[in-house]
């Protein structure tokens, strides 16, 4: 158990709420106005006050200030963290026997007193940040005393936890008495976040990377991190799955310092858990955030939507955390295109093949025709070939994330698919002509209706045949019998009609 002991002087009168608050980190600067040190004797009459100023540990440089406001003030502030006051109802401070019985106050982790002080019933509750000022909360008209409070709730980001802390109303300052009290308890944190790597080319076989980023939170000089494990189960549709790295501030993380678990490789679940060495470091590195890339190869796409999130787990001796990221998904969609002949039945084609690009505009308003960079791989394939009734499908084309622009939870996604090798009997299009744009919606199936029009082949032309043999030259013979009379014919009734003429 941690501990944190209040050491008093020869002059308890004078010295006790500064050592206390002092020795538990509590006293900080305030943007409020300086609270007023009252002179002479204590008022027994007055009311006074707690202001709890919360925020995270300042990575080693925490400072003792002026519990009366008037110091700057520290950035990084907490809310949602609660805090509940109770009184020593043992300790009578208007005599010198009960600021006596605060010497050598030793406090635990536990929302307890020692055995010779009574905890009192609770006589408020707070919460920072609720009052509308970011980090703070206030204990108003209390009467003057000595009193414990805990850090008894906290958001689950909050990995190292305030100690509790004995504030005295009044609290000797500056040969004074100062009944509007600040003091500033800190917190270490951690957060999680799920990213997706951009994607570009994604279809059926692909890899999928899944960066997550946690926090190393700060953690005072006598606690330590007990607990810090990465964990991430991946969607079942994802196989082949694993962790390509984890690094902080870009470089790789010592792999003496963690374990990449199951060590059998089996399942879709993976944790990246730290060992003593590794934890001992990760207290040297505050602040700072460790990344761990999880990594999935695409099998199946399902309805569409493949979602997951990630956990980190940071324990304190004080406390456990599990901090769950938000999820993350990947849209994807099938084509099925239809591959016909242009004769008016339009029958199927069989065997024609195709390669698919990605659109230059890949969400566009109206899909352009316009390719992007080489053939992808479709379920480790360049070439897709149409089926005996002349269906083209494509499975598993990313469509958009939850995460990355341009795009992000886009219904669709432009592609292009290029027609490479006609059926045999059919002209292969070249040219801009032998580009189609297909318009890839996120959860389509390919068993469903087709997208688009239909792609058309001609049919290949060939040279007139030649009429040979000897049935060929006969009609040839007649053929050209026939035109030598005819053209006889017409001499002769020119010539009768000129004769006729002249006579005339």
């Amino acid at each position: 158990m941690a501990e944190i002991k209040n050491t008093w002087g020869k002059r308890a009168l004078a010295g006790f709420g500064v050592l206390a608050l002092a020795s538990a980190g509590l006293l900080g600067g305030s943007t409020a106005a300086s609270a007023a040190t009252e002179l002479g004797n204590i008022d027994q009459d007055a009311k006074g006050s707690i202001n709890i100023h919360k925020h995270k540990h300042q990575n080693g440089t925490d400072k003792v200030q002026n519990p009366d406001g008037s110091s700057p003030a520290l950035g990084s502030p907490l809310d949602g963290v609660e805090f509940t006051a109770f009184p020593i109802t043992n300790v009578n401070l208007k005599t010198s026997e009960g600021w006596g019985k605060l010497q050598d106050v030793t406090l635990g982790s536990a929302c307890e007193l020692p055995a010779d002080l009574t905890k009192g019933a609770e006589v408020a509750k707070v919460v920072t940040g609720s009052a509308g000022t970011a980090g703070q909360a206030k204990i108003s008209e209390l009467p003057v005393g000595a009193y414990l409070l805990c850090e008894t709730a906290a958001p689950p980001e909050v990995v190292d936890r305030a100690l509790p802390f004995i504030v005295t109303i009044p609290l000797p300052h500056n040969n004074g008495w100062l009944y509007d009290v600040n003091v500033y308890p800190k917190n270490g944190t951690a957060g999680i976040e799920k990213t997706i790597t951009p994607e570009h080319g994604l279809t059926l076989g692909s890899v999928v990377e899944f960066p997550v980023k946690t926090d190393v939170p700060s953690v005072r000089a006598d606690s330590s991190l007990t607990k810090y494990v990465i964990s991430d189960t991946l969607d079942a549709r994802l196989g082949s799955v694993g962790v390509t790295s984890v690094t902080l501030d870009g470089a790789d993380v010592n792999v003496d310092y963690y374990d990449v678990l199951p060590a059998d490789g089996v399942g879709n679940k993976r944790e990246v858990v730290f060992n003593a060495a590794g934890l001992a470091w990760l207290k040297t590195q505050p602040e700072k955030q460790i990344v761990t890339t999880f990594q999935g190869t695409v099998i199946e796409i399902g309805d569409g939507a493949i979602t997951n999130k990630a956990t980190v787990f940071v324990n304190t001796p004080e406390n456990e955390n599990e901090l769950v990221s938000k999820p993350v998904t990947t849209n994807w969609g099938d084509v099925k295109i239809l591959k016909i002949d242009d004769s008016e039945a339009a029958k199927g084609l069989q065997g024609a093949e195709f390669q698919v690009y990605e659109a230059a505009d890949p969400y566009a308003t109206t899909c352009a025709a316009t390719p992007a960079g080489d053939a992808l791989n479709v379920n480790a394939e360049k070439i897709v070939t149409s089926g005996a009734d002349g269906t083209i499908k494509i499975a598993g084309l990313f469509v958009s994330d939850s995460v990355n622009d341009p795009g992000r939870d886009s219904a669709f996604r432009c592609y292009v698919v290029k027609e490479i090798k006609a059926p045999a009997g059919f002209v292969t299009p070249t040219g801009d002509a032998a580009f189609t744009a297909v318009k890839v919606v996120k959860g389509q199936t390919a068993e469903g209706e087709y997208d688009g029009d239909p792609i058309v082949n001609k049919q290949q032309e060939v040279p007139e045949l030649p009429l040979t043999g000897a049935n060929g030259q006969m009609v040839m013979v007649i053929g050209g019998s026939a035109l030598l009379l005819i053209a006889g014919g017409v001499v002769m009734l020119n010539r009768r009609r000129s004769a006729n003429e002249q006579q005339n």
